[in-house]
């Protein structure tokens, strides 16, 4: 299996890390990666603010969750937001154009996860978050411009067998034309 693949079907979501710090190297790693997620136009419309081994300001964004039980205890979060500037241009500013950009963000999110699995590092993609997207921007002091999509949790994963399983392929194509 190729290591792409392996990535693809071993990643999990990761709920519960050691307490050990995750280094800026990594992190400037995993972003690399996402920045490298295809986006129309190369318009690269997501942004990032990197919370890391900052446990006062990880418990304020946790405690604005249902998931603040295991959230508070990773020692890093990634903000990631839609930039906004983008819909300036009245061509980039239809409603398709802008679920594009959402698919671009989607990608770079995945990218991110992926990325962070092959260097041994757990994730998890929190998107409840956004229903609380104006303490977020003010925890973090982020401006209007700036679209909250999700919230990443980046952190050693504790040992555990974590399982998965998937729908029969079957079942998710609609034809073979």
């Amino acid at each position: 299996m190729s290591p792409i693949m392996s990535a693809i079907l071993n990643r999990r979501s990761i709920r519960s890390y050691t307490l050990e710090k995750v280094k800026l190297s990594d992190v400037a790693k995993i972003l690399t990666a996402a920045s490298w997620a295809p986006s129309g136009k190369n318009l690269q419309p997501w942004r990032f603010s990197v919370i890391a081994n900052n446990t006062e300001l990880i418990h304020k964004l946790a405690a604005l969750t249902s998931c603040d039980p295991w959230l508070k205890h990773a020692p890093c979060l990634i903000a990631v937001f839609f930039d906004s500037t983008v819909l300036k241009n009245p061509e980039n500013s239809t409603d398709k154009v802008y679920s594009k950009h959402m698919q671009a963000i989607g990608a770079a999110v995945q990218n991110m996860m992926l990325a962070a699995h092959e260097i041994g590092l757990g994730t998890c993609w929190v998107s409840e978050i956004i229903t609380q997207e104006m303490k977020v921007k003010e925890f973090l002091n982020v401006s209007a411009e700036f679209d909250l999509l999700a919230l990443i949790a980046v952190g050693h994963p504790k040992k555990q067998e974590l399982k998965s399983k998937r729908r029969e392929l079957s079942k998710n194509i609609i034809n073979w034309l």
